[in-house]
């Protein structure tokens, strides 16, 4: 019995083992058709164009843990960012609200003397308080106001940044001009101060700034805000850190500088060699990431203010300072609606602890100095 067995088992063995095409009277196996080959893996060739680099993801992280303090995570905002230009002249120190800004620019204005352009973002932390002194726009600045698709705060400005608010195809930003408002509306939204002298005591805050878009520009308040800000990591501080950074605009003898703190991982900061102080706070200016970066910048020619203009549209060359580290990087702003990005060597895009950034935007990096 167990002889007929295997034969019977080695039959069917053997019928199984057979080549050819199966038959109909087999329904487990499906006559195949000739739409329906394996697709053969081909390797590569010299015209097989490279992949791209992989784009980051944003981090979900609207704030530094460790302090609270504002960090422009991209994805995490709901409204327009508020930008508002501060004086940088030495009639306007200690200037107030610079140490709650998520980002903070840094440029020349005139004769050597910078400017500060504070972004805010009161949707994700509140804004307290006063801001100030308020000063004039410049077109670079309106430029990167523009990436931002922030409601803009300035008093007066130059020819050319003017008339690119005002031109009829910006609707990127909401423009609050607090000079131009007639008669007493300008202390609607804004106060000077007393204690000090004119140009240097023009104060707005959050709260003024949030009634002027929901009294004047209700309509425009909407935004595509959902690719500004930048991309953000837990923090990852190195062993051996960078611990000094320098630099100057024009001047050697007016520096600016920052000192790293290991403990903290965040970098406080320096005008003329001494601590940078908030007016309200009276704590020294503190920030996560300093990024440094080179653009082009050249008198307008007939402007008798001696003004400037600074090429913030295209690309450059960039430093960025941060977990006590430094990277070289690119900076680049395609077109004056698109924002500005940091990229590293690999072309991928700089990813920063959380936290405030501020960002210096001068004539040649060989002005900075760091160790």
């Amino acid at each position: 019995m167990r002889r007929w067995f295997f034969i019977s088992l080695l039959l069917i063995l053997a019928a199984c083992s057979t080549t050819g095409a199966p038959t109909a009277t087999v329904p487990a196996q499906p006559s195949p058709t000739a739409t329906t080959p394996p697709s053969p893996t081909l390797a590569p060739t010299a015209t097989t164009p490279p992949s791209p680099t992989p784009v980051p993801t944003a981090t979900p992280i609207s704030s530094d843990p460790r302090t609270g303090r504002p960090a422009m995570a991209r994805g995490t905002l709901s409204q327009r960012p508020y930008i508002t230009m501060i004086d940088n002249f030495p009639a306007a120190y200690p200037q107030t609200g610079l140490d709650q800004a998520a980002i903070v620019f840094e440029a020349l204005a005139e004769y050597g003397v910078t400017r500060y352009m504070a972004v805010f973002t009161p949707d994700l932390v509140e804004v307290a308080g006063d801001l100030g002194p308020v000063r004039s726009a410049r077109l670079y600045f309106v430029q990167w106001a523009m990436g931002f698709r922030a409601v803009y705060t300035h008093a007066g400005g130059s020819p050319e940044g003017l008339e690119r608010l005002a031109a009829d195809d910006n609707d990127l930003v909401i423009d609050i001009d607090l000079v131009s408002l007639e008669g007493r509306q300008i202390f609607d939204y804004s106060r000077r101060s007393l204690e000090r002298e004119a140009p240097h005591n023009l104060y707005t805050s959050a709260t003024e700034i949030g009634n002027y878009v929901a009294e004047r520009a209700s309509s425009s308040a909407q935004a595509d805000v959902s690719e500004v800000g930048y991309l953000f990591a837990p923090e990852a501080p190195v062993a051996e850190p960078i611990s000094t950074i320098d630099y100057f605009f024009i001047y050697p003898d007016d520096p600016a500088g920052w000192r790293y703190n290991a403990d903290t991982n965040e970098y406080a900061r320096l005008r003329r060699g001494r601590p940078h102080i908030d007016a309200v706070s009276e704590q020294q200016l503190t920030f996560k990431s300093i990024v440094t970066m080179e653009v082009f910048e050249a008198p307008i020619i007939g402007d008798d203010k001696g003004r400037i203009d600074q090429q913030v549209v295209g690309e450059g060359r960039a430093l960025v300072f941060a977990n006590g580290s430094m990277q070289a990087a690119t900076w680049r702003k395609t077109a004056e609606s698109a924002p500005l990005r940091f990229y590293d060597s690999a072309e991928a895009e700089i990813v920063f602890p959380a936290g405030p950034i501020w960002i210096a935007a001068m004539p040649s990096l060989e002005n900075v100095s760091y160790e």
